[in-house]
């Protein structure tokens, strides 16, 4: 890297404020840029709560049981380790833990 002073790039070689924005904000493209990244993490949540509510809430991405319980669910493969569920994804859960 070529040397500047203070080791600012070049760009900012006249400011020695690195919080100042470089260019005034159009609040119209903020608006429009925040819309659009609300719009792909609401699609990414939504992606990701729905295996959760026909899936045991203690099956990890393993398929590993991580209830601190007995279930009916539980194989055990090695002693110490924790059981391998061996319960449906098919199961509607939510009625569990709704009311």
């Amino acid at each position: 890297m070529a040397d500047y002073p203070d080791n600012l790039p070049p760009d900012n070689q006249g400011s020695k404020d690195n919080n100042a924005p470089a260019k005034k904000v159009d609040p119209d493209r903020l608006r429009e840029s925040m819309s659009r990244l609300m719009d792909i993490y609401s699609d990414i949540s939504n992606t990701a709560a729905t295996p959760g509510q026909t899936r045991c809430p203690y099956k990890d991405a393993k398929s590993r049981c991580t209830a601190k319980f007995p279930c009916r669910n539980q194989f055990f493969k090695v002693v110490g380790e924790k059981a391998i569920c061996t319960g449906s994804d098919d199961i509607d859960y939510r009625s569990a833990w709704e009311s």
